[in-house]
């Protein structure tokens, strides 16, 4: 398909999608405002009265009523809010599909959070959607659970835990988070089509034909509408947070969801019960809101990420020159990988005139770019200061990192730049240095990062587009390099004596080549990789 249709389609899924569910929730929580606001009327005459409210807008007075199903008469013309839910499901399973599970996944997959086939991840997300309904709808038709609501709320609130933490374990941050939405808008959805709506139907049936009316369903039909109204805010969070990184890209990123989910739940019921239980009301408030504050605390980037920190005094001066060193190339043999071709937005594919493929395994005429070349073993106890002064550049260029690996000195800046007029940001997967997360919603953007100890290799990603991937060396002494175009590398200035070599690349692994370097001798090294 046409990458400019494809994204008008989705921008125009998207409008669907926001209003209809504007229109579903903006209902539900209409109808829960109305329920507690009735008031009693003695004065009423209705045959099944519950209460009424008068209520003002647009110029004009609204009288509403509420009676019961089965005294009452059924009205002739009956409005049912019904496809508001199903509209706001099938254009969320629209976006779905076009976003995650078109481009052999290129949206929902992630290698750093697991190595599952497309169509693995394929069947996890399904079982996400189709099979949790199952659960859920086959829990809360037991009869323990309606006698004693408190179990099926732990078993469900255990479910969401797993599912979150599983989901967020096998499919990239950005999908997990939006497979989970898609699964609480379709108990909620699944509620109204296969619950709610047809216990009514038999309710108001059984009225026209002048039966009794079994009070099972309407309480059924009411308790189901009760949870949906509980998972809106959930499901607007999950909504939202499409737009921000730093929850689906956080490592606590299943903690989080289940956390500002569980807020949303309490910030709920002090809208529902606020004004029959003011004192019930408020504690959910507090408790909401605190375990909000709660996460953005813990999820603080650590300051000691953004401090630029100073180099060890240096042992040996890097100013002493060396008319030694290494050089040499980078070969491939054999055949190519088959590379992962990639499904870009528009804005990052309209610049190239042929079909994108990810960038982790580059080779031009036998050569392998990209290769790591430093010295592991022969300057032990020594330290090198001189730490450069200019930054080393990682570009966020065409929804790709521009290089895919670079190498740095401890106490080096590094400058991220985002020359995409598109929202990315960047997350740190690392061990020895503190993580980070920083967005770049702009056209741009820049931010500086030191690392302050000796990593190989630490991953940086865009968790916005989880293809997106760079490895950065922080490498303690001056003597690296990576491989150009051409897959030639050089080490300059390299004092005299016995080194180990070592060769990385992030697809074909390792190699090392133990070299004696003399005095006024530059020794060509060469280093052969292969599928």
């Amino acid at each position: 398909m046409n990458q400019e249709i494809f994204d008008w389609l989705l921008l125009l899924g998207r409008w669907l999608h926001i209003t209809v569910g504007i229109t579903w929730i903006g209902t539900s929580i209409f109808f829960m405002w109305l329920d507690r606001t009735f008031e009693f009327n003695a004065n009423s005459k209705s045959p099944g009265h519950i209460g009424d409210l008068w209520m003002v807008h647009g110029g004009g007075f609204y009288h509403v009523e509420k009676l019961q199903i089965g005294p009452t008469k059924v009205p002739e013309h009956l409005h049912w809010f019904k496809w508001e839910s199903y509209w706001t499901w099938m254009s969320g399973v629209f976006l779905i599909v076009m976003i995650f599970y078109t481009g052999n996944g290129t949206f929902l997959l992630d290698s750093s959070v697991s190595n599952i086939s497309f169509w693995q991840a394929i069947c996890v997300s399904i079982f996400s959607i189709a099979g949790s309904w199952f659960f859920y709808d086959f829990l809360w038709e037991r009869e323990f659970v309606k006698t004693k609501a408190i179990f099926g709320h732990i078993i469900t609130l255990l479910w969401l835990s797993a599912m979150s933490y599983l989901l967020c374990r096998t499919l990239s941050g950005r999908a997990a988070y939006m497979h989970m939405g898609s699964m609480l808008g379709t108990w909620m959805t699944a509620n109204v089509f296969l619950r709610i709506i047809p216990r009514l139907a038999k309710g108001i049936e059984a009225a026209r034909r002048g039966e009794s009316v079994n009070k099972e369903w309407a309480i059924n039909a009411k308790n189901r509408s009760t949870h949906n109204t509980y998972l809106t805010l959930p499901v607007i969070f999950i909504m939202i947070s499409n737009h921000f990184p730093n929850t689906y890209g956080n490592k606590f990123n299943w903690l989080i969801l289940l956390f500002i989910s569980a807020a949303g739940a309490c910030i709920r019921e002090y809208f529902v019960v606020r004004l029959k239980d003011p004192r019930r009301s408020r504690s959910f408030l507090i408790a909401g809101l605190s375990i909000i504050i709660a996460v953005i605390i813990l999820t603080r980037e650590n300051d000691l990420a953004k401090e630029e920190l100073k180099p060890q005094a240096a042992v040996i001066s890097d100013s002493v020159k060396f008319n030694s060193g290494v050089k040499g190339i980078v070969k491939f043999e054999g055949e190519l990988p088959t590379r992962e071709k990639l499904m870009l937005p528009l804005v990052c594919a309209k610049d190239h005139q042929t079909k994108v493929y990810a960038n982790d395994v580059l080779v031009t005429k036998g050569k392998l770019k990209n290769v790591l070349i430093r010295i592991t073993k022969g300057l032990e106890n020594k330290v090198f200061g001189g730490v450069p002064i200019e930054p080393v550049v990682l570009d966020q260029k065409f929804c790709q990192y521009e290089p895919r690996i670079v190498g740095v000195r401890v106490g080096q800046k590094v400058e991220f730049r985002n020359s995409d007029p598109v929202f990315h940001n960047v997350k740190s997967l690392s061990k020895n240095n503190a993580e980070f997360n920083v967005a770049m919603p702009n056209l741009n953007d820049r931010h500086i990062q030191v690392f302050d100890k000796a990593e190989i290799l630490l991953q940086t990603k865009c968790s916005v587009h989880p293809w997106m991937s760079a490895w950065i060396a922080v490498v303690d002494h001056p003597y690296f390099n990576v491989s150009n175009e051409q897959g030639e590398f050089s080490i300059e200035s390299l004092p005299p004596g016995n080194y180990t070599l070592e060769a990385w690349h992030e697809v074909f692994g390792t190699q090392t080549k133990d070299v004696l370097v003399r005095e006024n001798e530059i020794l060509s090294i060469e280093f052969s990789f292969k599928k």
